[in-house]
């Protein structure tokens, strides 16, 4: 889905920005330290998790791409910024960049040819040992260790680029219950509230054969996709999960 768009997101080098101190202090680096606010390049961005919803992403996408008309390179970053779209980093041991979150727009930056984009500064442990990095990052739900099909997996198995992140669609029904208030997001320091979504698609996937829907034709039909999937979160079963409304719509 890699759609022409403007020759200025694929040709757009990041030192092209450091002249530019209205919109960032600086280009992100090794040396950067928490709290900074700064360019990187999607291409530097390491995944904590292994998937995404496609779907999801596919909507994030078609929204920037609407952004994207009629700005300029520096436009869209501002637009990023003003609308709080950074991408929160963990620099890891060898001053690797680890995404903590907004994944899905990452990859969407991804889809719709962006080389370069705002990056939040959450912590600096790039003179730590790999085993202390990876267990300071599950201590605080930093990492999520389950690959697209829900099954664990290890730190070496998760991507090393936003690009390589795998489809769940399961996910996309997830983010699509919450847009229908089929569940609700509530206070983020509850340890309930980590990796919502993910907690919901493993729901949704371990009941979804009573649905009578291919997993395979999920993405393709959506729509009844994202119905038979409110249904199944109303029910009892679901009642245990963070979040639940017992809802199918926000009606």
């Amino acid at each position: 889905m890699r759609n022409a768009l403007p020759v200025w997101l694929h040709v757009a080098l990041i030192v092209s920005f450091v002249s530019q101190p209205a919109l960032a202090k600086d280009v992100c680096d090794a040396q950067s330290t928490k709290g900074d606010v700064c360019l990187c390049k999607l291409s530097d961005l390491h995944p904590t998790q292994a998937s995404v919803g496609m779907a999801e992403v596919r909507i994030k996408a078609e929204k920037l791409k609407d952004e994207i008309q009629g700005r300029s390179e520096s436009g869209f970053l501002k637009y990023l910024l003003r609308h709080n779209k950074e991408e929160p980093v963990i620099i890891g041991p060898g001053g690797i960049f680890y995404v903590t979150d907004h994944h899905h727009l990452a990859r969407a930056l991804y889809e719709v040819g962006a080389s370069t984009t705002y990056c939040t500064i959450v912590d600096n442990f790039s003179d730590a040992k790999a085993d202390d990095f990876w267990k300071h990052l599950k201590d605080n739900n930093e990492v999520y260790l389950e690959d697209q099909n829900g099954n664990p997996i290890k730190p070496n198995d998760l991507p090393t680029s936003v690009k390589d992140l795998r489809n769940d669609p399961f996910r996309s029904l997830a983010g699509a219950v919450r847009e229908s208030c089929g569940f609700e997001k509530g206070d983020k320091s509850s340890s309930g509230e980590d990796y919502l979504e993910f907690q919901w698609a493993d729901y949704l996937r371990a009941h979804w054969a009573q649905t009578g829907i291919a997993t395979k034709d999920i993405d393709t039909n959506f729509d009844s996709a994202t119905d038979a999937a409110l249904h199944l979160a109303a029910e009892k079963d679901a009642a245990s999960l963070p979040g639940y409304t017992g809802k199918i719509s926000c009606d």
